[in-house]
């Protein structure tokens, strides 16, 4: 089986200065060409969500960790009577015995697994030496190429895990400690919250009590900057969309000739039109309807094979039938 052509970074670059008449030795105008093309891609890669750029990845959840602990009122110090076996960064800290905060529920901010840990805010129950607390590692870290989550898979249920808003998941967090199995999930937060360059955090409900796998596919981001031989995310056949789109931009920038560049900006748009179309062709469900299936013979049954019970079970159930008897007394 032959490869496909794979049009680099650098071909696609070389055809665009061709087209305008640029020499590609002149490396002021090459940076500046440089910088429209990759527009180009960025604008491409937010137009759709496109199945070439889908991703899978498996997220576990982590048993609940349930241990006595010391807590002081006001206070962001925890002192764990036994130290966890993993980091506890960014999970959920429930104490069920926290009479004068009821269902308040604490992240762990401090990182590494030893008995000293740090909550993100002053312990708002009563000082205690030892207060039993339940880590829930409700928050996870997703990847780092995480540009946007299409679905989240879990198993052994017939009702799909459901993607909820931050409104909705709050309050859930703010009424319900129950644990089990995922029923919800929702992205809102990064690992440090505030911070966008640092991972995003998919936030799961009820609390997790023990392993349960998540699969999970996303749109990934883009890789890097296009620039000499790297590879664009887009497929072979759908790669001269970048020379178009370029160009598209380039002419009236470059030659004043807006002339070609709305003759590049049609045919840019019909290549996106038919990416489109493709990208529904193979990731997206068709909705359609159905004739029922009403007058298929059915198969030939063996004498003997049917009572009378059998076949009222068969028949489709009328209410009025059950007047039949009565039809004498009602003058039917």
């Amino acid at each position: 089986m032959s490869a496909p052509a794979n049009l680099t970074y650098a071909a696609i670059e070389t055809r665009v200065a061709n087209a305008l008449r640029i020499p590609t030795t002149n490396t002021t105008e090459m940076t500046k060409l440089a910088a429209i093309i990759n527009e180009v891609y960025r604008d491409c890669y937010m137009k759709h969500d496109w199945w070439w750029l889908l991703k899978r990845t498996v997220i576990n959840t982590t048993l609940k960790i349930s241990t006595s602990m010391s807590v002081t009122i006001g206070s962001t110090s925890i002192t764990l009577s036994t130290a966890p076996a993993v980091d506890l960064e960014q999970w959920s800290l429930v104490v069920p015995g926290n009479a004068s905060d009821a269902g308040a529920v604490f992240i762990v901010a401090s990182t590494g697994t030893g008995t000293a840990q740090q909550i993100d805010a002053g312990y708002t129950g009563a000082t205690s030496t030892a207060v039993t607390g339940n880590f829930y590692e409700d928050r996870l870290q997703l990847p780092d190429d995480v540009g946007k989550v299409i679905q989240v898979k879990r198993f052994g249920e017939a009702i799909p895990i459901t993607p909820i808003g931050l409104e909705r998941m709050s309050t859930l967090k703010m009424q319900d400690t129950s644990e089990g199995k995922p029923e919800f999930w929702s992205i809102y937060d990064y690992l440090t919250t505030g911070g966008p360059t640092t991972v995003r955090m998919l936030i799961v409900h009820p609390y997790p009590d023990v392993r349960y796998r998540l699969e999970i596919f996303y749109k990934q981001q883009l890789n890097t900057e296009l620039s000499s031989t790297t590879q664009p995310f887009l497929p072979d056949e759908y790669r001269q969309l970048l020379v178009y789109g370029a160009l598209a931009r380039a002419y009236p920038i470059y030659l004043n000739d807006l002339e070609r560049g709305k003759y590049f900006q049609a045919m840019f748009n019909d290549l996106l039109a038919l990416m489109v179309a493709a990208n529904r062709e193979h990731a997206s469900d068709h909705p359609h309807l159905e004739v029922e299936n009403l007058y298929r013979h059915p198969r030939p049954r063996r004498a003997g094979g049917v009572n009378l019970g059998a076949w009222f079970d068969r028949l489709p159930f009328n209410p009025v039938w059950l007047l039949v008897p009565f039809a004498g007394m009602l003058g039917l």
